[in-house]
């Protein structure tokens, strides 16, 4: 094994790196395993003391890195932290896109203020980043943009149509951003994840039978974070506009027609629930 080899090509030594909704899940996952290749890594979130735990957590395995709480889906708040990364690092060489959130509901039944949320965190959020960052490597000469979607951009999932469209948005926007900066360096890919066990997936992907995932589980966190780093350094030095789908098979063998008619099942079952918790709201009211 040539060592000297893999170290030169794998190593994040020195690199820069920002990752968003990085205080817990996937995102905590991202940014330790950058640390663990080399990288200063600051940490994004915006509850401060999910930040301060991550933030601990990359000091006990010996990582550099520093941290700003702010929300994602604020212009505002936003262009105030790039203003503050940009005095205090300059340019940053990696940029992990990975905040984000779901709303489990029909779109027919979403009110707008959650429809608002959902595209001022998943969509606007991760524009807002990518515009930023963008214009920072273009004049570096260089850097990597990585945007963690979903399967759900390739399979849209019951109960999420308006998360699945977001994400099938994203690729798109990748792939196009991946064509304007790659002549000055510039690489720009996604990461696919399928189920994984975390607050976000767990909703739904509790839900999927062990048998329709090939290999048995729902990722942990780890097994999607130490994809992120790989995919920024030199040896995928020639990847860009590319997505890598980590979903454990999931897609190999989820036709969908079962999975959809058990939420379709789920989902009447809770708006009977619903129903019947408003009806004996009533009574109690008239009562």
């Amino acid at each position: 094994m040539d060592r000297d080899y893999l170290e030169k090509r794998l190593s994040l030594a020195g690199k820069k790196a920002i990752v968003t909704g990085s205080s817990g899940g996937i995102g905590a996952a991202i940014a330790k395993s950058l640390v663990r290749f080399g990288a200063f890594v600051t940490v994004l979130g915006r509850n401060p003391e999910k930040i301060r735990q991550t933030v601990s957590e990359i000091g006990e395995i010996g990582g550099a890195c520093d941290s700003w709480a702010f929300d994602v889906g604020s212009a505002e708040e936003s262009e105030q932290f790039f203003r503050e990364y940009g005095e205090k690092h300059g340019s940053p060489d990696i940029f992990v896109a990975n905040a984000g959130m779901s709303v489990f509901k029909y779109l027919t039944e979403m009110e707008n203020q959650e429809m608002d949320r959902l595209i001022e965190t998943d969509l606007k959020g991760v524009i807002y980043g990518l515009r930023w960052a963008g214009n920072q490597m273009e004049k570096n000469g260089g850097g990597n943009i990585i945007i963690v979607t979903s399967v759900n951009a390739y399979y849209a999932l019951p109960s999420q149509a308006l998360y699945s469209g977001i994400k099938s948005a994203l690729e798109n926007i990748a792939r196009s951003m991946a064509a304007d900066l790659g002549e000055y360096g510039v690489r720009v890919n996604t990461l696919a994840p399928g189920g994984v066990n975390t607050d976000l997936g767990g909703h739904h992907t509790n839900e999927v039978r062990p048998m329709a995932i090939p290999l048995g589980h729902q990722a942990l966190p780890e097994e999607i974070g130490d994809i992120v780093p790989l995919m920024c350094t030199d040896a995928f030095g020639y990847m860009t506009g590319s997505t890598i789908l980590a979903d454990g098979g999931l897609m190999l063998r989820h036709s969908g027609y079962a999975e959809r008619w058990e939420w379709r099942e789920k989902m009447a079952e809770r708006r009977r629930q619903e129903q019947e918790k408003t009806k004996e709201d009533q009574n109690d009211r008239q009562g």
